[in-house]
């Protein structure tokens, strides 16, 4: 019965959608801003995109290699940002997304098959950080996480 429990509740956490009051008390308390969803929304676009591009393929790299790749993506997406007066310094950003792009796309042995689509991934994060789209406990958590690691990441710009 407890296993049963905690299955139903998992699974009401990722499935069932919040109420829009619900979500914007939440977005309140944490200070999330549309405009700010959007400019993270798009450094994620960006990174991920970048990634996916200029990848060459795991039978032409080897884990030194990934490392690299995803290194050079995310200061060049950085520094796209800084050319704009967007300034992003953050071990724990930097960390986030590598973490996510080894388990999610460096370590997918069906990346470039149908099983794994790009597209799928940009979806699931452009639904992140989409401001209005109505969201589950777990979307609204992951949002708040990143969020707040993005909050602590961008530097104030004159």
């Amino acid at each position: 019965m407890h296993n049963k429990y905690n299955k139903e509740n998992f699974l009401a956490y990722i499935n069932n959608p919040m109420s829009k009051e619900s979500v914007s008390v939440l977005f309140d308390s944490h200070n999330i801003k549309y405009e700010k969803c959007e400019l993270y929304g798009d450094f994620v676009q960006s990174l991920l995109i970048l990634i996916f591009d200029t990848y060459l393929g795991d039978d032409l790299t080897i884990i030194d290699d990934q490392f690299e790749h995803y290194n050079w993506c995310f200061n060049k997406v950085v520094d796209n940002f800084e050319e704009e007066g967007i300034v992003f310094e953050s071990t724990r950003l930097y960390n986030y997304f590598l973490e996510f792009t080894l388990e999610v796309f460096y370590s997918n042995k069906d990346k470039g098959t149908e099983d794994f689509t790009d597209k799928a991934v940009l979806k699931i994060w452009s639904d992140v950080f989409n401001f209005t789209m109505t969201k589950t406990n777990s979307e609204v958590d992951t949002l708040i996480e990143i969020y707040l690691i993005f909050e602590k990441a961008l530097k104030n710009t004159v």
